[in-house]
């Protein structure tokens, strides 16, 4: 659930330049120019961007699992909860549900979408099965498709 925001200032060194910074915090905007009535939330300290986990795999714990939207949100909690902004997955064990990229409080996502295999490859039963000749400059239709799923934060990589 979103939670209410206003518009925040921090004043530190910013990494990994080492420079004084002034920043103001308004949803998910951050800018160099003043917010009028933010309130300041850290006087000193290190600021640095988002970290981005450029290769992930949420939502199942071993090879054959089905995806697990209770399991997709711890991952994407632990990850937000360790700084990270951004989620990589370049395959998953599904299609990823609408509600991660909606949740303004959850990393964005960049998703290739379910893992694709060749015949005899990968593990037993995970990502969908193709033959190389098929996959050799012939994409799939599901591969030109958009994996926003009516969300502005999930989108094909």
């Amino acid at each position: 659930m979103a939670r209410d925001t206003h518009p925040l200032h921090l004043r530190g060194v910013s990494l990994p330049d080492e420079d004084v910074v002034d920043l103001w915090v308004d949803g998910d905007r951050i800018s160099h120019e003043p917010i009028p009535g933010a309130e300041t939330v850290v006087q000193q300290g290190w600021l640095l961007p988002g970290l981005v986990d450029v290769h992930t795999h949420p939502g199942a714990h071993t090879p054959g699992d089905p995806l697990d939207d209770r399991l997709l949100r711890e991952d994407a909690e632990r990850h937000r909860d360790a700084g990270v902004t951004l989620l990589r997955a370049p395959g998953s064990a599904g299609r990823l549900p609408a509600w991660l990229g909606d949740d303004p409080d959850l990393p964005r996502v960049r998703s290739a979408g379910p893992w694709l295999a060749t015949e005899k490859g990968f593990f037993p039963g995970w990502g969908r099965r193709e033959s190389l000749d098929r996959r050799v400059g012939k994409p799939l239709e599901a591969d030109r498709k958009s994996t926003r799923l009516n969300s502005s934060h999930i989108t094909s990589s």
